[in-house]
């Protein structure tokens, strides 16, 4: 277990390390992250925290945290809220996962409640999750009945199947912007979420020892796409993670920018080594 533990630790680790999922520490195709181990232990071993960063939800990353043995923070649904070991936010609620929440983003209640408003005002054609049962979301996803379950259970944004023009789209995008809401376009899916990000809880972190009175740790951050952009950039060090499916993502950042030559977890693992190298640690 890192230094990253409730309440405020002694110390500040030297390095935080915030990663995405999908198609960086996993593989985009197996979602095996096997080639990770040996430095996921010698993070632990380090001291050294490793936040997840991810479009999951909490419910979704319950099973993966424990096969990790990850015990560290944890972020959830596109930088929507941060979940943290419980104590070391004593003003927020505790959850059930017995975690603590701090929310950056939107309630979904609240998304829903806005979407569905304009739906019925400008006809807009889309479904969302809430608008489907289980089997629909297989279908959309792929993905099994466990699975599509536990990414139904949604808190802070609403994935939509789009089903009407671009022009649309863009009239939808502007009336939830004067809503504190925001799109975020993935593959099959646009997002609804509210104005944060993945780079805003990276920056969240390093507020946090700031505002403790903490040396401020560096921050590494790796990610492979697109919607990872604002974490790679809000980083110390970014970490470009190769993908085999699309062109690395530019970042505005051009210094301490690692572009790997491997693809998923290998590729992970071999820019953290020789991070973790240099550093000496």
């Amino acid at each position: 277990m890192s230094d990253f533990t409730p309440g405020h630790p002694a110390v500040s680790p030297p390095l935080i390390v915030m990663t995405d999922l999908d198609g960086t520490l996993l593989d985009h195709n197996t979602y095996s992250y096997a080639p990770a181990i040996p430095v996921m232990d010698r993070l632990r071993t380090s001291g050294i925290p490793l936040i997840l960063n991810t479009s999951k939800t909490a419910a979704e990353l319950l099973a993966l945290r424990k096969s990790l043995n990850n015990t560290d923070p944890y972020v959830v649904e596109n930088g929507s809220a941060l979940y943290l070991p419980s104590g070391f936010l004593s003003s927020q609620p505790a959850q059930n996962s017995g975690d603590q929440v701090h929310v950056l983003g939107a309630v979904r209640s609240e998304i829903l409640s806005l979407i569905q408003k304009f739906r019925a005002e400008e006809k807009f054609l889309f479904t969302g999750f809430a608008d489907m049962e289980v089997a629909e979301v297989i279908a959309y996803t792929g993905l099994s009945e466990t699975e599509a379950k536990l990414a139904m259970t949604r808190e802070f944004s609403e994935p939509l199947i789009w089903q009407d023009s671009a022009h649309q789209l863009r009239k939808f995008e502007a009336l939830i912007a004067n809503h504190g809401l925001r799109l975020l376009r993935g593959g099959r899916f646009v997002h609804v979420i509210g104005a944060c990000d993945k780079g805003k809880c990276l920056q969240w972190f390093r507020n946090w020892f700031a505002d403790s009175d903490l040396p401020v740790p560096r921050f590494v951050a790796l990610g492979d796409s697109q919607n990872d952009v604002a974490m790679l950039n809000a980083a110390d060090i970014a970490v470009i993670v190769r993908s085999s499916h699309h062109e690395p993502p530019d970042l505005e950042k051009q210094s301490a920018v690692i572009i790997t030559e491997e693809t998923g977890p290998q590729g992970w693992t071999d820019a953290l080594t020789r991070i973790l190298d240099d550093e000496r640690i």
